[in-house]
């Protein structure tokens, strides 16, 4: 159970990259979030240090949640090709939603300039692809993938499911319905089971 500071704390982290998907990063300010928050910019520093580490915990928290509801569909019971459709179906979902692409946006604006785009790729994406390169591992081990890289595995499945988000980035994103992305997901089963299934 859930300590009220604790409660409190992802209620900022929450308000608070609304803000900054909103006006990004530069023109976010402390005192804008505590007042959406309905408090202080003294309570909103009792829990981060600074605006910098507000928007990494704010990211990191996000993507955690999302991460866990995307991974669990590949440890769910069921044989491995329909896992992974669900898998890549389900990211495919996540990776085109207007709030990543703004979450994204605003990683990318910082980080020419600090160092939170790199700790948010090292310490979200990067390890949720280490642990689905693990996934991959168990598969190759039980026969189901062929003996080949995990992580070059992990590597192409991440690009085929991310190719379009240069574009979505870009505010070139064409609105995709369920039954195209369904179809996106087979496809990028596909390519990756004729390069990686067993049977190949």
């Amino acid at each position: 159970m859930r300590t009220k500071s604790e409660a409190r704390r992802d209620a900022i982290m929450a308000v608070a990259l609304e803000v900054f998907r909103e006006v990004g990063f530069e023109a976010a300010s402390m005192s804008q979030i505590a007042a959406r928050v309905g408090g202080s910019k003294a309570t909103l520093y009792n829990y981060f240090s600074s605006k910098e580490e507000l928007l990494l915990q704010a990211m990191l928290s996000s993507a955690d949640k999302h991460a866990h509801d995307v991974l669990q569909l590949l440890q769910t019971a069921g044989d491995f090709p329909t896992q992974l459709h669900r898998f890549v179906t389900s990211l495919l979902a996540l990776i085109s939603s207007p709030e990543t692409t703004q979450v994204l946006r605003v990683a990318i604006s910082v980080g020419g300039t600090s160092d939170i785009g790199r700790q948010f790729y090292e310490q979200g994406p990067r390890s949720v692809w280490l642990h689905i390169a693990d996934v991959l591992r168990v598969e190759i081990s039980k026969g189901t993938l062929r003996d080949a890289d995990p992580d070059t595995m992990a590597m192409l499945l991440r690009s085929l499911c991310e190719s379009e988000m240069i574009r979505n980035l870009l505010g070139a994103a064409v609105a995709v319905d369920d039954k195209e992305m369904e179809r996106k997901a087979r496809c990028i089963v596909d390519i990756f089971l004729r390069a990686y299934g067993a049977a190949a």
